[in-house]
């Protein structure tokens, strides 16, 4: 018996409407993996640092040391550089040549999901806060009397800082440079920079994404974690900063109640680019004040 052309129209909108929602949640299934496993780019190593492996809990960590750490005879304060997501070591590697100039060492390892590391997903700050204590570790093994250390983190390395010195007090201070308060606010704000209203229409996506990496974006809150911190802090804004408000970053200094550093002109993690001598001469002020 056939259908009558009412019938007809209903069964090919149901077959119709079938297939725009599996390809709805195709795109989302391939925007979520794309989002937790970004593009990894590959960082050519200066002469100034050396590049090494190191444990981690959780796989191997390759590193980029200075010279005095990685072979054990390294000066009493050491900074461990976190990057955020889409970085490289790379763009520690001026960073790291100025630091050792004035008498530091320093070191930057690889992030969760990203260059060469061993780690499948990006952390969203979770991930990476668990690399960061993996890497004070190792620095504390490099020597016999413990070292000053200070975290710096940028952006997602920033939050990651945050998040590592509450499970770590023991960390001497803490800087971090375009730093989001709380992420899921934060992932808004890049979506819908991205593709406007993107965080409604692609909600399944952030469902998905957050099952990919095994996070929960409204439960990672780095300015809860700088709440809890007592010691030196410093918090960096760039003034032109679009990828995350300065409203994260006045919440993060008030919590921590440390100063906060606007530079003028800087876009999202541009500060140093734009402030190289300011930037090194704050972070020099804040290590030697340990050695005291």
């Amino acid at each position: 018996m056939q259908l009558n052309p009412p019938k007809k129209r209903w069964r090919k909108f149901g077959i119709s409407l079938a297939c725009w929602l599996v390809a709805y949640l195709l795109l989302c299934t391939y925007l979520a993996y794309k989002y937790v496993h970004p593009h990894r780019e590959v960082s050519m190593t200066p002469n100034w640092v050396r590049d090494i492996t190191i444990p981690g809990s959780h796989a191997q960590i390759p590193v980029w040391a200075s010279p005095g750490l990685a072979l054990k005879h390294g000066k009493p304060v050491v900074f461990v550089l976190a990057y955020g997501y889409g970085g490289t070591r790379e763009s520690w590697a001026s960073v790291m040549a100025d630091l050792t100039k004035h008498g530091f060492e320093s070191v930057a390892p690889c992030m969760p999901g990203q260059e060469v590391s061993l780690e499948q997903t990006v952390g969203f700050g979770r991930y990476e806060a668990r690399t960061i204590l993996d890497t004070v570790k190792w620095v504390r093994g490099q020597y016999s009397a413990p070292p000053k250390i200070i975290l710096l983190g940028v952006s997602m390395g920033g939050a990651a800082s945050w998040l590592a010195s509450e499970q770590d007090p023991t960390i001497d201070a803490v800087v971090t440079e375009g730093a989001y308060a709380q992420f899921d606010e934060a992932m808004n704000n890049w979506l819908s920079q991205k593709m406007p209203g993107s965080p409604v229409y692609l909600k399944p996506m952030i469902w998905i994404a957050s099952a990919m990496a095994k996070i929960n974006p409204s439960e990672i809150i780095p300015s809860n974690s700088a709440a809890k911190w007592h010691k030196p802090a410093l918090v960096i804004q760039g003034s032109d900063d679009k990828l995350i408000p300065m409203e994260h970053a006045e919440r993060l200094a008030k919590a921590a109640n440390c100063p906060l550093w606007i530079v003028p002109n800087a876009s999202h993690a541009q500060c140093f680019a734009v402030a190289s001598k300011e930037y090194i001469k704050r972070l020099s002020a804040i290590a030697n004040s340990l050695k005291r």
